[in-house]
Parts: C-alpha cells; structure tokens; sequence
C-alpha cells in the first residue's frame, strides 16, 4: 500500500466517524489582529491522541465583542456540529499538570496571564459607546471618557487631563502631601474658608506678584516680628 493509499484509507475512516468532543493542542492562531484580516477568530488544533490536525477551527466567544485567543500550546477542548469532523468549534480551554491556575480561592475572580512583558499589547481593553474606554498594559492604567482620561504609570506618575471642570469633594477631611515639590498653576487661584485659614512655613514663605499686593481686614489686623521688621517702597503712605 503506498503512502498515498494509506492517507487515503486514514482519512475515509476518520470520515466515517462521529465525533462528540475531543482534547486538543493548539498548533497556530489566526486572530482579528488587523482590520483588514480575512481572519475570524481561529485556530489550528491537533487532536491529543490522533494524527489529526484540524484547520482553522471556530473559537467560541461567550460575549459578542469579546475576544481571548488561545495561546500556541493551550489545552482545549473541541466540540464537533453533528459529530462532523469538518465542524469543529473550540468551546473551551483547560488547565493541566504543566499549565496550572493561579493562585484562587472561592468567591475570588483571578486573572494571572502567563504573559512576557510587551508594552505593545492591550492587555485588558474595554471600549464602550461614546468612546469610554479602559486600557491595561503592562506600562500603565488608562481611563478615558469623552475629553477626560486618567492614566496611572507603573512608575508611579498619575495624570488627569480634562477639558471640562475637575472637582474633589469629601465629607472628611482633605489632604494631600508631597515629597517634592507642590505646584498650582491657573489662569486665576482662589482659596476660600468658611472659618480659620493658616498658613504654615518651615523656612522662608515669600509672596510676588507683578501688579497690586493688598490685604484687608474686615476687624482688627496684626502684623508681628520676632526680629526686624523692614517696610519699604517708593511711598509709604500710614494712616
């Protein structure tokens, strides 16, 4: 029997068979990866136990708009339409004494990918109407919504851009502290208090301004010096 003959007789007895589910080794992955891919979420799929290597298999999704390819070397596990071996769908991938899953416990949604760092990859990427859109990488976190986004750097950088108002409201009390140094910069800064203002400075506090400087009391004013006190200008005017 030649070789011909032989592959022949192999594939009509397979032809022959109805097939339930299978596991399988996923050989190669075609996704969407470009827009104009003639791709649709496939992959090749060797049958475990078999010389079967099924081509271009359907990838079933459990969310139309969701999209998580299997990797190369992936145990899954392939159902057959009618038990046609030429309708296989990928409905599943499992775990097994090499690929084993995270870390987890009951109640705990736990996603650990066995990823090698690549800035380029969208590792989690939501978009959703309007243009609101989550993207994770391995560099940073990014929200946006419209003209605003936040964008936390693994370095430890946050950013929030806007184009609209940005406000922070709290109950309690309000802090913020920094190492280094603090800088505000607008147009106009106003600081407002219901009650007490103060004003602390561990070292020198210096006020300039290239226009007027005033200071109004509606009651008494004072102004003390432990040391020297200089008051200086072309016109002193003390009434």
């Amino acid at each position: 029997m030649s070789i011909v003959e032989l592959i022949r007789k192999i594939a009509e007895n397979e032809a022959k068979k109805i097939y339930t589910i299978e596991l399988g080794v996923v050989t190669s992955v075609f996704p969407h990866s470009t827009p104009n891919d003639k791709d649709n979420y496939e992959c090749n799929v060797k049958i475990k136990g078999g010389k079967i290597e099924l081509q271009h298999v359907q990838i079933a999704t459990q969310v139309i708009g969701l999209a998580c390819p299997p990797r190369v070397g992936d145990l899954v596990l392939v159902s057959f339409v009618n038990g046609d071996i030429n309708l296989p769908v990928i409905i599943g991938r499992l775990y097994n004494d090499e690929d084993r899953p995270p870390v987890n416990d009951l109640e705990e949604i736990v996603f650990v990918p066995p990823y090698t760092k690549n800035a380029n990859k969208r590792r989690i990427y939501l978009e959703f109407p309007e243009g609101t859109m989550i993207k994770i990488t391995d560099e940073d976190v990014m929200v946006k919504t419209g003209e605003t986004k936040v964008i936390v750097h693994k370095d430890g950088d946050v950013v929030i851009e806007s184009k609209a108002d940005v406000v922070v409201k709290a109950k309690g009390n309000t802090k913020i502290s920094s190492g280094g140094t603090l800088s505000l910069s607008a147009s106009k800064i106003k600081v407002e208090s219901d009650k007490e203002l103060e004003v602390n400075a561990g070292a020198d506090l210096k006020i300039n301004t290239d226009a007027n400087f005033k200071l109004t009391s509606s009651t008494d004013m004072n102004i003390e010096a432990s040391g020297r006190m200089t008051i200086k200008g072309a016109t002193v005017n003390i009434n």
